[in-house]
């Protein structure tokens, strides 16, 4: 593969947090969108910046930035990421991701 080819497909999702009828909290998926993107490595003061904010990044990748539509998850091969922090370059926008514990049978209407 090519430098900077896409080379990664993942879902952006977006999601809400609502009480079901016994008090406790779930997922509700209100909106998901299948794009793709060109995954890339962190650099090392990416890293000791995530260290110091004590936000883990596990993922970062780039995708066209009329594709991405504000979403706060990202699913990636059945495992949904929160979306750190975005950044702007030109036609693309990085997005960093963090693993979440969050499931696909968590969220009421993800099939």
């Amino acid at each position: 593969m090519y430098p900077n080819s896409p080379n990664i497909r993942l879902k952006l999702l977006t999601m809400d947090l609502v009480q079901n009828s016994i008090g406790s909290s779930t997922y509700q998926l209100q909106h998901s969108k299948e794009v793709i993107g060109i995954n890339f490595s962190i650099t090392s003061n990416e890293y000791y910046e995530s260290k110091r904010s004590n936000i883990k990044i596990d993922i970062a990748l780039k995708i066209q930035s009329f594709l991405y539509d504000n979403s706060k998850y990202a699913d990636i091969s059945d495992v949904i990421y929160k979306i750190e922090r975005t950044y702007q370059i030109g036609q693309f926008i990085e997005l960093y991701l963090n693993k979440t514990k969050i499931r696909k049978s968590d969220v009421i209407g993800y099939a």
